[in-house]
């Protein structure tokens, strides 16, 4: 009688030793996912003027948590410069400010590199004016809200 129990005994252990591994499994979190590989992405600037009057004539930025990798395409009139994390343009002249009908001139700039695991944010300050009056310049403080993202692997073709 002996012999049955032992081996009772036995099978209930190895139950209870099954039972308790499972639940340990269920709760051990699961590994860390490894950060996001560095993507591209092309950036415009989603200033919008504040009157029909107003126009873009200048911008510097700082970026973190990305850098530049290309100049994409310029306003015409304009110079545009991008190297590490700091990218600036400007008008050449005044025919060149950016103005509500020509916001499409600030589509696919530049391409940057983002850095795994790090948000994206920007400082510096755009210089915007108004038509017609010379005194009329004044700073915009730059925020991450200013550009406007999207995946790409590379510029797009140049339009012509």
């Amino acid at each position: 009688m002996r012999i049955w129990r032992l081996s009772l005994l036995a099978v209930l252990l190895a139950a209870t030793a099954a039972c308790h591994d499972s639940k340990g499994s269920k709760e051990a979190k699961p590994p860390p996912k490894p950060p996001a590989p560095p993507s591209t992405e092309l950036v415009s600037l989603a200033w919008k003027p504040a009157d029909a009057n107003q126009n873009l004539q200048s911008f510097e930025l700082q970026l973190t948590g990305a850098e530049i990798v290309s100049v994409c395409r310029k306003p015409p009139g304009w110079i545009l410069e991008g190297s590490g994390a700091a990218i600036k343009g400007y008008a050449t002249v005044g025919a060149g400010f950016v103005g509500a009908e020509h916001l499409d001139d600030l589509e696919g700039l530049f391409l940057i590199r983002t850095h795994a695991g790090q948000a994206l944010g920007v400082s510096g300050k755009l210089l915007t004016g108004v038509y017609a009056d010379d005194g009329g310049q004044s700073e915009i403080a730059a925020t991450p809200a200013l550009l406007s993202r999207q995946p790409a692997a590379q510029c797009p073709p140049v339009k012509g």
